[in-house]
């Protein structure tokens, strides 16, 4: 199916650029804003890989062996990884756009603060209240769209939704206006300046902002405003699989080796 198809296809191609990246770093040995960065979502991302398994497990077996903290661990993880992948996103569109400069234990503080944010925060709380408002099949998993009706759970994905979308169109609008301007300023040999090259790199991640993140949040609108129609569930396998087109960022690694992004 297309969503097993995902799956794989992100496990093979992140696992590859998490090799390959953390080879790399490992080589250079730098120390930079952006390298920090980089780690951040290296290691992201090898949680993200590592729960895909289980994940396509489920979907090739049709049933759900690894219990149901398991299946909570799995299903906060996705959402973890995307919102703080998107985070980190914005902050080197951010950085480059601004031409900010932060020195070494500015930026260790604040990534390690999105980090403990992050694990003991956001975590214990989704792993706490995710998937327990409702009675669960053990050998089930990933099927918490009841819960999605409650009108707590509708606010905080309409505020998440809201936030994406909105941080994501600013950016691109700045993001364009800044590339027009410098290709204006540079042509014929826009090229060869760095200046032109480094923000039409940035402009990468506003793109697998749009591809991978977009689609699952404006389709979770319509699945929030639908889903007490959906009595058969034939809702629910769309969700799924705009749910894993997100993971696809993962993929972002073997951009950043083919210099497309770095």
């Amino acid at each position: 199916t297309v969503l097993i198809a995902l799956y794989i296809i992100n496990l093979a191609g992140g696992t590859l650029g998490v090799i390959m990246m953390s080879h790399q770093l490992f080589r250079r040995r730098s120390q930079s804003v952006m390298t920090i960065i980089m780690i951040s979502l290296l290691v992201l991302h090898t949680f993200m890989l590592l729960s895909i398994p289980f994940r396509l497990s489920y979907y090739i077996l049709g049933e759900w062996k690894f219990g149901k903290f398991a299946c909570k661990l799995a299903s906060a993880i996705i959402y973890i990884h995307m919102y703080s992948t998107f985070a980190f996103y914005v902050a080197i569109i951010t950085i480059r756009l601004f031409r900010l400069e932060f020195k070494k234990c500015y930026t260790t503080t604040w990534v390690a603060a999105v980090w403990l944010l992050g694990a003991l925060v956001i975590t214990p709380v989704l792993l706490s209240y995710y998937g327990t408002s409702k009675t669960y099949h053990s050998s089930e998993c990933f099927h918490f769209h009841r819960e999605i009706q409650e009108a707590p759970m509708v606010i905080i994905n309409y505020c998440m939704v809201g936030i994406l979308v909105v941080v994501c169109a600013v950016l691109t609008v700045i993001q364009l206006s800044v590339i027009y301007r410098l290709a204006v300023k540079y042509w014929p040999d826009i090229n060869s300046r760095v200046e032109f090259r480094a923000q039409a790199k940035s402009f990468f991640f506003i793109l697998v902002t749009l591809v991978c993140f977009m689609p699952h949040h404006v389709f979770r609108v319509y699945y929030i405003r639908n889903c007490h129609l959906d009595k058969d569930h034939k809702l629910l396998p769309y969700n799924e699989i705009f749910l894993a087109l997100t993971t696809m960022c993962c993929l972002d690694m073997l951009c950043f080796i083919a210099g497309i992004a770095h």
